[in-house]
Order: structure tokens, then C-alpha cells, then sequence
């Protein structure tokens, strides 16, 4: 039996074509070096709540108070349902210490993701739904963005941080 933690980690990172373009966003230090520290749980929201690959992309808008997660072609769907559940059970039904998250993204993207207005303009940055959702069911839960793997004093602290996680 392993006695490795658990983190779960954006499929696409893990070479996974799960991107609405159908590609991958594989990355070595997840594939070779955290593969080896770490039992992974390879996760992707959006095929999860039933988006196919390819796909049409998704946005964050802004509906008042709200933060909705929409899809971008006609009829629009609204999304922020289906994502927040699914990040309630995916809680429920594992246990893991830390989460490595692909930067950007409506869904897994944490302070970077574009926001749109009602009249189409980018208002600010925020949190994806589910790596938002993941944050309030789980405070203190070490994340790393995609972006931050490169940086070697942030991959450490998040090595660090999730050793010394109480899953």
C-alpha cells in the first residue's frame, strides 16, 4: 500500500487530450517529477459536466453579484450549476492534499480567468468556478497553477505544503 499523498491535477497537464481544441497541455515536472512524489488524480471539470472535445469555448460573465460560467455559442447555456455541483462531489469522493490547476482556464484557472460584462468587455480577473469552489470547500488546500510549475521556489513550496497537508 502507498503511503504517497494524493493530489489531483488538471488532465490536460497530464497529456490528456481534454482541451475544447482537442489538444493537450502536457507538462514534464507534473508527468516525471510530481508523478513520482504524489498518487495522481487526473481531473477535467468540463468533461466531467458533459462537454465534449472539440468544444466551443466557455467564459465567466458577470450577472449582477454573480459570476456565471457560460457557453459562448447560441442558445447560451448557463454552466455554473452542473460546475458547482460536480465540484461538491468530486470533494465528497476524493481524498487528496494538494491541486494542480491549469492557469486561465473558466473552470481550474485561479485569479487570472477573464470575466466578461453584460456588453462584452473584460472587466477584471477572478477564480475559474470549480478552482473556486474547490478553495471554499477545502481552505488552506495547497494549489499550484499551470504558470507557477516552471518556478522552482514555487513548485518546492507546494511540495512542501502538501506533505504537510491533513487530507
Amino acid at each position: 500500500m502507498s503511503c504517497k499523498k494524493s493530489i489531483a491535477v488538471s488532465a490536460c497537464l497530464l497529456g490528456h487530450k481534454v482541451r475544447y481544441d482537442g489538444q493537450h497541455q502536457a507538462n514534464l515536472i507534473v508527468v516525471q517529477d510530481l508523478s513520482v512524489l504524489f498518487n495522481i488524480i487526473p481531473v477535467c471539470p468540463e468533461m466531467e459536466i458533459g462537454l465534449g472535445v472539440p468544444r466551443e469555448k466557455i467564459e465567466l460573465h458577470q450577472q449582477g453579484d454573480d459570476i456565471r460560467l457560460l457557453s459562448t455559442t447560441q442558445p447560451v447555456v448557463d454552466l455554473t450549476a452542473r460546475m458547482l455541483a460536480y465540484a461538491q462531489r468530486f470533494v465528497e469522493r476524493h481524498l487528496f492534499a494538494g491541486l494542480v490547476l491549469k492557469d486561465k482556464s473558466p473552470s481550474c484557472g485561479v485569479g487570472n480567468c477573464k470575466i466578461w460584462d453584460k456588453h462584452g468587455h473584460m472587466q477584471h480577473h477572478a477564480d475559474g468556478i470549480f478552482a473556486a469552489t474547490i478553495m471554499r470547500l477545502k481552505p488552506g488546500l495547497p494549489m499550484l497553477q499551470s504558470n507557477e510549475l516552471g518556478v522552482e521556489s514555487a513548485l518546492q513550496s507546494f511540495v512542501q505544503r502538501v506533505n504537510a497537508y491533513a487530507s
